[in-house]
C-alpha cells in the first residue's frame, strides 16, 4: 500500500488552498527544490529525488524513502503551511509528528467510513460463508437421498 504526503494550509478547521503559482514559486524560493512541470516541483539532492503534484490547493507525493520529510517540512514552511500524511499526522520534523486540531474532525470521518466499510465487508463474508455452507447442506441432503434411492432399488 502507498503512502502519500500532502502539504497543505488549514486553520479553524478548513482548508485554506495554496495556489499553483504559489506553489511554483515557494519551489524556486527553497533549497533544493525546482519546477519540473506545469504542476509538480522535485527535489533533488545525493539521497533521490521527490516530486510533488499540485492538486487541489495541495501539494502531494508518494512517500518511498523517509527521507522526503525533510525537504518538504522546509517548503512548507516557504508555503506557510504543513506536512500531513495518510492518518492525519502532522509532521513537525521527520521523527516527529502530532494530530493538527484542524484535522480531527477529517479523522472523525475518515474512521466512521472505515468502520462503516468493514461492517459492509463482514456482512458480505457472512453472505458467502452461508452460501457455501447452505450450498454443502444441499448436495449433503441430496447425496443422502440418492443414496436411499439406490438402496431402495
Amino acid at each position: 500500500m502507498a503512502y502519500h504526503l500532502t502539504i497543505l494550509r488549514s486553520a479553524n478547521s478548513l482548508q485554506q488552498p495554496i495556489s499553483r503559482s504559489e506553489a511554483l514559486a515557494g519551489a524556486r524560493q527553497t533549497a533544493g527544490w525546482r519546477v519540473t512541470g506545469e504542476a509538480e516541483v522535485t527535489f533533488s539532492d545525493g539521497r533521490g529525488s521527490c516530486t510533488l503534484w499540485h492538486s487541489d490547493g495541495e501539494l502531494w507525493t508518494r512517500l518511498d524513502e523517509p527521507w522526503v520529510i525533510e525537504p518538504m517540512l522546509a517548503l512548507a514552511r516557504a508555503l506557510n503551511a504543513r506536512v500531513r500524511g495518510d492518518e492525519f499526522e502532522t509532521y513537525s520534523s521527520p521523527q516527529e509528528s502530532y494530530a493538527h486540531p484542524d484535522d480531527k474532525r477529517l479523522a472523525q470521518v475518515a474512521r466512521a467510513d472505515s468502520a462503516q466499510l468493514l461492517a459492509q465487508h463482514m456482512a458480505e463474508q457472512r453472505r458467502i460463508r452461508n452460501g457455501i455452507f447452505a450450498f454443502f447442506a444441499v448436495l449433503g441432503v441430496l447425496g443422502f437421498l440418492i443414496g436411499k434411492w439406490f438402496e431402495g432399488r
